[in-house]
């Protein structure tokens, strides 16, 4: 029942990600913008996903000269999701960062994985094996990244999680 969910949701993540093939492109090889139309398929390349942060993508007023992204890779066998978080400027000490969803648009929604277990700081790195909601949420443009500081406890710099077009 486990391994089902996983191929249907993997198959929402195929087809919500799907782009040409490179055959489709140029006529050669499938490195780039790799989509199969086979469920059992999870052997195209890693999907990249990126968080541009901002204080402009917070929902309360925040004041904010920092700016921060979140570069993020999703192993398609593994459902890994990676990520490198990097910031500068910020107003006072960082106290939390996380993937919060599922976002409406203007609304806020609770934490579903905390980036910096160990500290937030510049340049830290992690990982965590999504399960078939959070894949879900994540084809589905439904996840954003709060990072949230001493002064704005409720978020200093947001950003929603986008999906990056493949470099060919």
């Amino acid at each position: 029942m486990q391994m089902m969910r996983t191929l249907t949701a993997l198959t929402l993540a195929m087809v919500a990600l799907s782009v040409p093939t490179t055959a489709q492109i140029n006529g050669v090889g499938n490195a780039c913008g790799f989509f199969s139309p086979n469920p059992d398929d999870t052997s195209g390349p890693t999907v990249v996903f990126f968080a541009d942060l901002s204080a402009d993508e917070e929902s309360a007023v925040t004041e904010s000269p920092g700016s921060g992204r979140v570069d993020f890779q999703l192993d398609r066998a593994t459902l890994k999701l990676s990520w490198t978080l990097t910031f500068k400027n910020l107003t006072s000490p960082p106290t939390g960062v996380h993937i919060h969803g599922p976002q409406t648009p203007g609304g806020e929604a609770g934490i579903l994985i905390d980036l910096a277990p160990g500290g937030v700081k510049s340049g830290v790195v992690g990982s965590s094996v999504l399960n078939d909601g959070l894949l879900a949420y994540l084809v589905q443009d439904r996840m954003y990244v709060n990072l949230h500081t001493t002064k704005y406890p409720l978020g200093e710099l947001r950003s929603p999680i986008k999906k990056a077009r493949p470099k060919c």
